[in-house]
């Protein structure tokens, strides 16, 4: 559907973007995740041809994108910011704005109002002016306003970012269920990796104006090409280790003085990445009888809250996050200080390669 093919992007000489070639496909959600300052935000002005690349090439439907049909099919999209921008006057007349300048007859455009209001709850805002909206209602008007001219993809840069928890968790919960209903084609920008995973069906994580890495949400998360990626999906323990045996079923990776056991295939002497994630993680006062191969014993160096979750941090010769509940904090008699057993199953670890590339995964 859309193509980037060899683009680079320059501001005042400054390389900021350098992407071989990236491709968004037809009813997909796309995410693009990545800290600030990584390119993703340039990345979507020019798949939305916002901008044109001081390199390279844009391609739609089989067709190159140039000075000559840019403006056309730009037309064909949409594409919403952080602070939504509306004309003066009412609801009614900014979300209707689209279809009255395309010259669509009066009772086409009642009917796409008429679903769009309904959509996004806005019908009791119809006849409001817009500068008296919250900023909640005024991302819900936004929304409609691109629903309703149709587009072929839908551009979102970080749309919910300015407004409180609650109202970017309701807005993102129903801007997901409308896409899934409708097939809406869609690419949204976010540095939230909680947002993407919700979201996407497929991700691409940036870092400083490169894809990192694509590939299903699942994929992603799960399986981390490298340690810069882990960390920014959330895999808060990653340890150099070392591969020191090969049974043929389990690979031992030694971790400082520590033995990990994991399985796939590697080689005595391979330098690893461990990746755990801190929700794969067991905490216990006493080691268990189980399966559970990899148990490590270890003091709680540190205690932080998480929502409806606690952090903890485990120094067992290496240092191990965790999550666990406030009741199941309670109930273990855990405390900052206090002696505590942290388990891990073999098949919730990953292993990467030092150099970068993934090379022994285990099957999550």
């Amino acid at each position: 559907m859309l193509e980037v093919r060899n683009i680079e992007q320059r501001y005042g000489g400054r390389r900021v973007l350098g992407v071989p070639f990236f491709r968004v496909g037809r009813g997909e959600r796309l995410v693009l995740l990545g800290p600030n300052g990584s390119g993703k935000s340039t990345l979507l002005r020019l798949l939305s041809l916002v901008e044109m690349p001081t390199q390279g090439e844009v391609w739609h439907d089989g067709t190159r994108v140039d000075a000559g049909n840019s403006l056309a099919i730009r037309r064909r999209f949409a594409l919403l910011l952080q602070k939504p921008v509306f004309f003066r006057g009412t609801v009614l007349s900014n979300v209707t704005y689209g279809l009255r300048l395309r010259g669509l007859p009066s009772e086409e455009i009642k009917g796409r109002l008429d679903k769009a209001a309904a959509l996004f709850a806005i019908g009791a805002l119809l006849s409001r002016r817009v500068d008296q909206l919250s900023g909640g209602e005024a991302q819900r008007v936004n929304l409609a306003r691109a629903f309703i001219i149709q587009p072929e993809i839908l551009f979102l840069d970080e749309p919910f970012s300015a407004l409180d928890a609650p109202t970017r968790e309701e807005l993102l919960l129903e801007l997901r269920r409308i896409v899934m209903e409708t097939g809406q084609t869609t690419v949204l920008v976010t540095h939230h990796r909680e947002e993407a995973a919700f979201f996407g069906t497929r991700l691409a994580v940036m870092l400083g104006g490169a894809i990192c890495q694509e590939g299903a949400v699942e994929e992603v998360f799960s399986m981390p090409a490298t340690d810069a990626v882990a960390r920014l999906v959330g895999v808060e323990t990653v340890l150099a280790g070392k591969v020191t045996t090969n049974d043929g079923e389990l690979l031992a990776v030694s971790v400082g003085s520590q033995t990990f056991f994991v399985p796939g295939d590697g080689e005595p002497g391979e330098d690893v990445l461990v990746c755990v994630r801190p929700e794969d993680v067991f905490v216990s006062r006493y080691k268990p009888e189980g399966s559970v191969r990899n148990w490590f014993e270890g003091t709680i160096s540190d205690l932080r809250p998480y929502g409806r979750t606690l952090g903890l941090t485990l120094e067992c010769g290496f240092r191990l996050r965790a999550l666990v509940t406030p009741s199941a904090f309670r109930e273990l008699s855990l405390a900052l200080g206090a002696q505590a057993w942290a388990g891990v199953k073999a098949t919730s670890i990953h292993l990467i390669r030092r150099g970068g590339r993934s090379s022994i995964t285990s099957q999550l």
